[in-house]
């Protein structure tokens, strides 16, 4: 069988820890490109944190942005897709944050805001910074608002040390969201039923690619629901243990080059294997 797509997490994944891509991933994603594989990036990330990355790789199809929340094409400069978390929705959850004391950071319409500042919210102007991208960040202390200037919400990240809390939130509030870590310490939310595995699907649709045919590399729990519905999902060595358990290999972690080298073996070689836990 030969693959057709290539879905990528970034954080965690193709990033290393310094915030940036080996030039053996680089090569070996351009490689994929030019041989007419259809490739994406798949992140918690809003679009403009993407697009740096999508330019540096040659990518111009819709980026999944915010863990599924919307998309955006990097040529069309414009959002497709989008679903965001009801106003009354957020409203209630707002007020459940503020009780227990998160803090927490906004991705919206109109930008990235926050109800107070946080090492998450202040490394977020440092990246854009960093990048030469563009975006709004506003702290507005007054919850309401906060609200009335952000326009729609398509993700809420709450940030906090207490993994034990952190987990306690997500299972309160998954009745009526979506709730999944993205690291042990943040927690994204966005509306019921967005996650990246039906953002894949639909993703896919658009270039009428069966997800047996795709290739999906992870790192964490918010990557989940894309590996339960791809033909091949690869995590990362510092994958999440549940990650982990869902995937058919795993290659070296975010700060190797096992993303590079295994996609050499799809593309150069025609290659692939399906040896769970298998190791490059």
């Amino acid at each position: 069988m030969k693959y057709q797509a290539i879905i990528i997490d970034l954080d965690g994944t193709l990033l290393n820890d310094h915030n940036q891509i080996s030039g053996n991933n680089i090569e070996a994603i351009k490689l994929a490109v030019s041989e007419g594989y259809q490739i994406t990036l798949a992140s918690g990330r809003p679009h403009n944190l993407m697009l740096p990355f999508a330019k540096q790789l040659g990518i111009e199809l819709p980026l999944i942005c915010c863990n599924g929340a919307y998309q955006f094409h990097p040529v069309q400069q414009r959002v497709m897709n989008s679903q965001v978390i009801e106003a009354q929705v957020m409203a209630s959850l707002l007020d459940t944050l503020n009780l227990g004391q998160f803090h927490f950071t906004l991705y919206c319409e109109n930008g990235i805001y926050a109800a107070q500042e946080s090492s998450h919210f202040n490394g977020l102007k440092q990246q854009i910074a960093q990048l030469g991208a563009t975006g709004n960040t506003q702290i507005v202390a007054n919850v309401q608002e906060l609200l009335s200037q952000c326009g729609d919400v398509y993700k809420v990240l709450v940030s906090s040390q207490d993994k034990v809390a952190l987990c306690q939130l997500r299972d309160a509030l998954q009745a009526d969201l979506q709730a999944d870590l993205s690291t042990p310490n943040k927690l994204d939310i966005t509306a019921d039923g967005v996650n990246k595995g039906q953002a894949t699907l639909c993703w896919l649709n658009q270039f009428n690619i069966k997800p047996k045919q795709t290739i999906a590399f992870g790192d964490g729990d918010n990557d989940v629901e894309m590996f339960r519905v791809v033909g091949e999902p690869v995590a990362m060595a510092n994958a999440s243990p549940a990650l982990r358990g869902l995937a058919n290999l795993i290659v070296t972690d975010n700060n190797g080059c096992g993303i590079g080298q295994y996609l050499r073996l799809v593309v150069s070689e025609g290659q692939h294997t399906c040896q769970h836990s298998y190791c490059y």
